[in-house]
């Protein structure tokens, strides 16, 4: 990045003694601007803000301190080098307090001069630098966050992160449910038909395509977070906004889905609806009632809509002992069912969670006991060490834990990343859905692709193919599309006549930037070494 200087003073010779002796390049600097006077100077700063002001602090009319106080309101980040005679020296350094760089006493010595120009250069190389990095890890957090806020509200509607403080801190952190208020948990089960002659993958996947775009305008205002289970099932979380009954505002909105669903013809589609809730923590409440209300239409009602009260007429089972729900738990992840197992893996939570006997030591051998036994399922199936690390490994993870949350939390993450696994290996058509994936990036790597298009296009969810690209590739799909990019750069930089810029901008990077410091991670090489190195003239 180029610095561009300003020199003003109002002795001529000085003027141009100063730009006449300095190797301006050197520096990575270009003097854009030279004044006599102050007020001119202001004029060419309005047209070409200076980064560098060089300026004598005695001049006819406008003094320095004046005019670097003025050029700072131009460009707030302006180096300033103050130029006085020997005798003005202690006025100016307790004079100027606008924040200046160095003052040097005429006559001027330029040795002094330009090593205070090399300390600027620097300074500015490393804001650059800075800056990039910063803009680098916010596009990195930027990919990220669609992903970390799918996880999180994937582990909320399933009771696994415990506590109203500890879900509100995470909530934060990645810009969710910001607002207090009621909330109202719906889920829309896609059912296939068999007789169809659409593949049940097919059927879930057009039926959603079809459903989201009427589901969010139908919700409206009152959609909050939306996200699809692992079973192909779309979960809408609703908030009171205060505009009116949100009872009934919600009970209109299922009546709208309901009819709306009347019209898939090619499968079932059917809502059920939780009960309103005040607090996050009790949000998987509301999405397990209605899960547990749309499953009354497998007793061959012929509803769209049901409804949490349905529920109230049956006879609630007992609960069961965290023994039985740990069998039950292993016996369906073994199933390949992720969504039953996270949601018994989430009453097994809000179980531990309640029994006073169960903490300390005990809590710790459990939850060694819950990952060593479907670390077992999972071998069975493959091999898991590969995805989330040997049993020894994972055992570690749990005894450096310190506190029961931290604890838990990570017993969480394990287990829900073997959940994940399980499901994918228990799915016969993950390469060739892989490859439809890669198919798409490759064909549009210039777009602005992202996890969720391209898993809307291959019918999946975010997270789903997410797993699918670690597990069948061992990378995830964003470095995967930096590899595609990569590729198709290289290519590119061997026609000479293409720019960089141009090269960049191609395979979908506007930040030149950006682009350079991807392409070096992976080649090794600069963009501009690379074409060197094959022997193409720049």
């Amino acid at each position: 990045m180029e610095i561009k200087v300003f020199v003003v003073d109002d002795e001529e010779r000085q003027r141009n003694s100063i730009i006449k002796h300095i190797d301006w390049k050197r520096y990575q600097m270009r003097v854009v601007g030279q004044s006599e006077d102050a007020e001119h100077a202001i004029e060419l700063a309005q047209l070409e803000a200076p980064d560098l002001l060089i300026t004598d602090i005695r001049m006819m009319g406008m003094d320095g301190v004046e005019l670097s106080s003025r050029m700072r309101k131009i460009n707030p980040g302006m180096h300033i080098i103050m130029v006085t005679g020997y005798e003005e020296f202690e006025y100016a350094k307790s004079a100027v307090d606008i924040g200046v760089d160095a003052f040097l006493v005429k006559p001027i010595i330029f040795d002094e001069l330009t090593t205070i120009l090399e300390r600027i250069c620097q300074s500015q190389q490393l804001a650059l630098s800075k800056s990039r990095e910063d803009l680098l890890i916010k596009e990195q957090l930027d990919a990220f966050k669609p992903i970390a806020r799918e996880q999180f509200l994937r582990e909320m509607i399933h009771g696994l992160v415990l506590g109203e403080e500890v879900i509100k801190a995470r909530a934060d952190a990645l810009g969710m449910f910001a607002s207090e208020g009621i909330r109202r948990v719906l889920i829309v089960v896609i059912d296939a038909n068999p007789e169809s002659t659409l593949s049940k993958e097919e059927q879930i996947g057009h039926a959603q395509q079809m459903l989201h775009e009427s589901v969010v305008a139908i919700c409206g205002s009152l959609l909050e977070e939306i996200t699809t289970t692992q079973r192909g099932n779309i979960v809408l979380v609703l908030r009171d906004t205060e505009s009116g009954d949100f009872e009934a505002a919600t009970e209109q909105i299922l009546h709208s889905l309901g009819r709306e669903a009347g019209n898939v013809d090619f499968c079932k589609i059917c809502i059920g609806a939780g009960p309103s809730i005040p607090a996050l923590s009790q949000l998987s409440e509301s999405f397990l009632l209605a899960q547990r209300a749309v499953n009354q239409r497998l007793l061959g009602s012929d509803e769209h809509t049901f409804r949490y009260q349905v529920l109230k007429e049956s006879v609630e089972s007992p609960e069961k002992s965290s023994d039985e729900l740990i069998g039950d738990f292993f016996e369906v992840l073994g199933a390949g069912d992720s969504q039953s197992s996270l949601s018994l893996l989430g009453e097994l939570l809000r179980n531990i969670a309640g029994n006073l006997h169960i903490q300390g030591t005990q809590l710790r051998s459990l939850c060694l006991q819950l990952i060593s036994g479907a670390n077992r399922v999972a071998a069975e199936i493959g091999d898991v060490s590969r995805h989330v690390g040997s049993e020894k490994k994972l055992w570690e993870q749990i005894l450096d834990c310190r506190e029961e949350p931290e604890l838990l939390q990570e017993t969480v993450r394990i287990l829900t990343g073997l959940c994940d696994f399980i499901a994918e290996r228990k799915k016969s058509h993950s390469q060739i859905v892989v490859q439809k994936a890669l198919d798409l990036m490759n064909e549009q790597f210039k777009e602005n692709l992202s996890l969720r298009s391209v898993a809307e296009s291959v019918f999946l969810s975010p997270n789903y193919l997410g797993a699918l690209f670690r597990s069948e590739l061992g990378v995830s799909f964003t470095d995967q599309l930096i590899h595609i990019r990569v590729n198709k750069a290289k290519e590119m930089l061997q026609n000479s006549q293409l720019k960089l810029y141009e090269v960049a901008e191609s395979v979908g990077y506007q930040n030149i930037g950006y682009f350079t410091s991807l392409f070096k991670r992976i080649t090794g090489f600069s963009p501009k070494e690379y074409r060197a190195y094959m022997g193409v003239a720049s």
